[in-house]
């Protein structure tokens, strides 16, 4: 496994790992009902452990894209690089923050889903279907997410469909070895 594709496994797969942890650790936190940033929220109990865990995320996304920019393409490494960008922002400016917080995390939620269709289209074989479909359910979540739309996963549930998609795939992807086509 080269670098890039390690540390893609290595950022996701912490940040998988803090966030589970986070939820239990916060007195009455529900994955339905609360937003996954109410985790990193300034007097959450989970803050330190939320915001690091998502700049790490971030800062290996950046270096992850910059040294896989041969193989995801201009436009696959600068979409992923940016995705990733916005979960250091959303790191550095938790949900108190307000307009910095919000923009960063539709940074994140939208373009992450676009890398993953690129980075499946460009992959070719098992992960453009995997890609194209995870990314769709990622974008389908987040249209869903942004005005609010009650559903029985609650606003939690459906933030979460947003996110899981991303990082599954950039963990598939990460372990999946070389190009397939």
């Amino acid at each position: 496994m080269n670098l890039g594709r390690l540390l893609l496994l290595i950022g996701s797969l912490q940040f998988i790992i803090a966030m589970l942890a986070a939820e239990q650790l916060y007195p009455g936190y529900s994955p339905l009902h609360n937003y996954i940033s109410d985790l990193g929220a300034l007097k959450a109990p989970t803050s330190l452990l939320f915001n690091s865990s998502v700049v790490i995320l971030g800062l290996l996304g950046m270096a992850s894209a910059f040294l896989l920019r041969h193989e995801l393409g201009r436009l696959g490494a600068l979409v992923l690089a940016v995705a990733a960008a916005g979960a250091v922002g959303v790191g550095i400016f938790p949900e108190d923050y307000g307009t910095p917080h919000v923009v960063s995390a539709l940074i994140t939620f939208l373009l992450g889903a676009v890398a993953v269709i690129i980075m499946g289209i460009r992959r070719g074989g098992v992960y453009k279907p995997l890609g194209l479909a995870m990314g769709a359910v990622s974008l389908a979540a987040l249209a869903l997410f942004v005005p609010r739309v009650q559903t029985p996963l609650g606003i939690g549930g459906v933030e979460r469909l947003i996110a899981y998609p991303i990082l599954i795939f950039l963990i598939i992807y990460a372990i999946g070895g070389e190009k397939t086509s």
